[in-house]
């Protein structure tokens, strides 16, 4: 490919984009199969799947430059024997895709299994080759397979109903797959007048029925696996969405929307529980577990949020909240841009110790984001201090999540260390949930921030620590302090116009240092929605309980980063102790 221009950057885009041509018209025959031809241009598709491939996978391109009347002249060369190399990037990373998709389907995630499945399913149609294999199975036929698999084992099973109005209708569905729970999965029905999307999460999906369908004896669910919204979140399955062929599979399910008999319900082993106690609507009962002698405040305080929430009395959460400024907006915030409403009014929940004080864990509510069609099932965490008065709220992870931190910690004898990460992490996700961007950008300053209490405070210490890269596919210190003030700065601007904002994490993982006592890492992909945009990352943080309180002194953000080798991890830190 050669090509001459003024602009050096220009000429070597147009010999690239000629080179490219060369390269589809060889390797054209290979893609029969896998790319939707459009007026039967098959070599034009080609060449757009082959633009998906960045220049910088193309190592084994030979450039020779020279001017000539006052122009740069590029011309590209590539051996022919070298061009099936051009692909094994590509292999590489649907591999760490396939790879991440298997172990959330290990953990009962469905949704985020199925949509990472799917998108190596299009990767793997940008390869030349039938026959593609990964840990002794091909992919071509085990990616299907799967996809299948997961969608066919899933069942609804209708818990309870309620008629909220004469045009609503509230209804709550235990979702399971091979008798095991299903953590996380997203399905959508046609309710007669728009699609509803709504979000599974630890066996149980809530949703309302409105208007015409409120007499619906039967629901058609569709279970998603083809997330056209998240299409961005892997540049190059975003270039190829619309160029080759998108495999479909049957994923609807006819539900009944008829309440089973409930199995027996087990015993209670739970000790210390609390008498139930009501104010209006709501009845609470509280587990005790770890003996809290403010109790009766605790219990107090949350039937008060409840009843004010359920109410949805902005002017009585501000009266009621008048002396705390930062508790009362971030309530109002929790309500208003979240649109929460209650799924169950007999809420039993956790009392459990806390590094400054207590919680009450898992009060389920509905939250709702018209903009996205989406209804998703979440907890709120109430914090409260030693004395059992209310100080926060926050949105928390997946239960069967904590619970295998909670198992971690009982391993290695640090669940207060990881209590104290988990918490800090729902307080991350809600910063999003309520566009709290001052305690965002506290999250990610350049010093150490303290992690524990409310509110994020900046510390004296700052790096502590050495970076090193292992491979010379990890980025240097300055790409990451690069990313997170450009990902600051269009989290910035998002939560200004979006009408409407999710976040949720796909992966979540805390791991200990074994060689520095007190310095853990944190690792997970995280996953964002707004009205009109979606993103996807991986995110990594570094913390350290050595001090008085634990800090966070290194945040690094990966942008649509998959190569298993490129992402930062804890063996990149050493710290200055």
């Amino acid at each position: 490919g050669e090509s001459s221009s003024e602009n050096e950057k220009e000429a070597f885009d147009n010999a690239l984009k000629q080179l490219t041509q060369s390269i589809a018209v060889t390797v054209s025959s290979s893609f029969q199969k896998s790319v939707e031809e459009k007026s039967g241009k098959l070599n034009e598709n080609v060449q757009e799947i082959l633009h998906s491939y960045s220049t910088a996978t193309l190592k084994n391109l030979h450039t020779n430059k020279t001017q000539a009347s006052g122009k740069i002249e590029v011309f590209h060369y590539i051996e022919k024997s070298e061009v099936e190399k051009l692909f094994q990037e590509r292999l590489a990373l649907v591999g760490d895709i396939c790879n991440n998709a298997k172990e959330l389907e290990r953990a009962m995630n469905y949704g985020d299994a199925l949509k990472w499945y799917y998108f190596g399913a299009i990767l793997l149609n940008s390869v030349p080759s039938q026959i593609v294999l990964h840990d002794n199975k091909n992919l071509t036929t085990e990616i299907p397979l799967r996809l299948n698999a997961i969608i066919s084992s899933v069942k609804f099973s209708l818990r309870k109903e309620r008629k909220v109005s004469e045009k609503e209708r509230e209804l709550v569905f235990v979702l399971s797959a091979n008798e095991k729970p299903i953590s996380n999965l997203e399905f959508s029905f046609w309710d007669g007048t728009n699609q509803v999307n709504v979000t599974a999460t630890d066996g149980e999906a809530a949703f309302r029925l409105v208007g015409a369908s409120v007499k619906f004896e039967n629901l058609d669910v569709n279970i998603k696996y083809s997330y056209y919204e998240a299409r961005e979140e892997i540049k190059e399955v975003a270039e190829l969405w619309n160029v080759v062929l998108k495999p479909t599979f049957k994923n609807t399910k006819q539900v009944a929307l008829k309440v089973e008999k409930p199995k027996e319900e087990k015993k209670k082993t739970e000790e210390k529980i609390s008498d139930e106690e009501q104010i209006g609507i709501f009845q609470l009962q509280l587990n005790n577990k770890d003996s809290a002698t403010v109790i009766e405040q605790i219990k107090n305080e949350t039937l008060a949020l409840l009843d004010l929430l359920y109410r949805r009395d902005e002017n009585a959460i501000k009266e009621n909240y008048r002396s705390d400024d930062f508790l009362q907006k971030k309530i109002l915030n929790v309500l208003k841009l979240n649109n929460i409403s209650f799924i169950d009014f007999f809420i039993p929940a956790d009392v459990n110790k806390t590094f400054n004080g207590w919680e009450v864990r898992k009060i389920k509510v509905l939250n709702n984001y018209p903009s996205l069609s989406k209804q998703t099932t979440e907890y709120l965490i109430l914090d409260f201090f030693d004395n059992g008065k209310l100080y926060d709220v926050n949105f928390g992870i997946m239960d069967n999540l904590y619970q295998t931190f909670v198992e971690e910690g009982k391993l290695g004898n640090d669940w207060g260390n990881r209590q104290v990460i988990v918490k800090f992490m729902e307080k991350y996700r809600t910063t999003y949930m309520c566009r709290d961007m001052a305690t965002l950008d506290s999250i990610f300053a350049d010093e150490a921030v303290i992690i524990v209490g409310r509110e994020m405070k900046k510390s004296a210490s700052k790096n502590p620590y050495q970076y090193s890269a292992m491979n010379e596919s990890q980025p240097n210190i300055q790409y990451i302090t690069y990313t997170k003030t450009q990902f600051l700065k269009k989290q910035s601007e998002v939560f200004k116009k979006e009408k409407d904002i999710a976040l949720a994490f796909s992966t979540f993982k805390i791991n200990k240092k074994n060689a520095t006592e007190g310095t853990y890492g944190i690792s997970m992909r995280q996953n964002y929605n707004s009205t009109s945009y979606a993103d996807e990352g991986y995110l990594f943080l570094l913390v350290d309980f050595e001090q008085a309180l634990p800090q966070i002194y290194v945040r690094s953000w990966q942008p649509q980063e998959w190569s298993a080798e490129a992402l930062v991890k804890l063996a990149n830190f050493r710290l200055n102790k």
